[in-house]
Formats: structure tokens, sequence, C-alpha cells
């Protein structure tokens, strides 16, 4: 296999770089250990979380109204409806996962290691 730019990680930082070179026609290689683009952030971290920090957010600020007069009844929690409502990031992964399709970057899941010629 052969490639102009080899790009390690489909985080924030690779998915750019791969497309921006791929933008400036060059042939372009991303290898991600996930089998979906977005990186940690995307994937396990930063959205996950956050989608879940506003539902509890909007619960919190729901609770601090009662010194006001209103007051809600306690919130009946469906878990399972709303681990489904957080996958708002296999959106982004598959909107990630077109537009390198879109740009012809070949997207390879797996690991990547460097090794001496002594190894």
């Amino acid at each position: 296999m052969k490639t102009e730019v080899l790009v390690l990680g489909g985080g924030p930082g690779g998915y750019t770089a791969a497309f921006r070179a791929a933008d400036l026609g060059k042939q372009v290689t991303l290898v991600e250990r996930f089998s979906v683009l977005g990186g940690v952030c995307l994937n396990l971290g930063c959205i996950p979380s956050k989608t879940l920090l506003h539902v509890a957010k909007v619960l919190n600020e729901a609770k601090e109204l009662s010194p006001a007069g209103i007051n809600f009844l306690a919130p009946d929690i469906n878990l399972e409806q709303l681990r489904d409502w957080k996958k708002i990031s296999a959106q982004l992964n598959t909107g990630l996962g077109a537009l390198a399709k879109q740009r012809n970057i070949t997207v390879i899941s797996g690991k990547v290691g460097f090794f001496s010629r002594n190894d």
C-alpha cells in the first residue's frame, strides 16, 4: 500500500489534518484505533459526558426554581432512553466517515507502532 500522507489517529487533530491534506490533493491514509472516527473525545469522553451533564444541569435548574414558587414533580428517568439519546456521537461519527469518504481518504481501523531496524 502506498500513500503520500499517513495520519495516525482519527481524533479532532487527526481527521482535520487528513481532510486538509486530501483537500490539497494528497493521497491520504488515516489509521484510527476505534472502528469510527472522532477519537476519545467524541467516542468515550467529552461528547457523551457533556450530553449527560446537560441533563443533570436541567434537572438541577428545575429544582432551584422551588424558592421562586415553581415546583416540578420528581423526574421519571428512563435510563435506557437517556442512553440512546446521548448517542449523538454516532451521528457525528457517521458525518466524519462521510467526509473522509468524500475526500477519498483511506481509513484503516487498527493500531500503529514504530520499530527500528534492530527490532
